[in-house]
């Protein structure tokens, strides 16, 4: 049995005991294994109002996600913004006020949903603001 993560091209090479040799390959399109669906974060973003990388959030297949939770905490620990809203990102700023350039530690907390099957995650790492 082989599992794959991403759709593509796969092949498999058997040789049996007599030294047969058996060549096959196969195109997977998409995977339903809930624990194998990913959510990609940038490592940086520019909240400059340029309309371009403005926002800290997920990049990911939404329709798949549920129950989702983004937390993101200053240097000192404090959490600055928090939503349960996929769409939703970080503009950078606490409490109206722009925040410092730096570098800010995300959270979050998901449930990956694929019919019949249900899978959560929790995940941490950083993010550097750049003005």
């Amino acid at each position: 049995m082989i599992w794959v993560e991403e759709k593509g091209w796969y092949s498999a090479e058997v040789e049996s005991p007599e030294g047969c040799i058996g060549i096959d390959s196969s195109y997977v399109l998409f995977s339903t294994t809930p624990e194998l669906i990913k959510i990609y974060f940038p490592n940086a973003f520019t909240p400059n109002g340029d309309g371009l990388n403005d926002e800290f959030k997920p990049v990911t297949p939404i329709e798949e996600i549920e129950h989702f939770s983004l937390s993101i905490f200053n240097r000192w620990g404090a959490m600055i913004y928090q939503t349960n809203d996929i769409t939703q990102g970080w503009d950078g700023t606490y409490n109206g006020e722009l925040c410092q350039p730096g570098s800010y530690v995300y959270k979050i907390a998901y449930n990956t949903f694929v019919p019949s099957t249900t899978a959560s995650e929790v995940k941490q790492g950083t993010v550097m603001l750049v003005r």
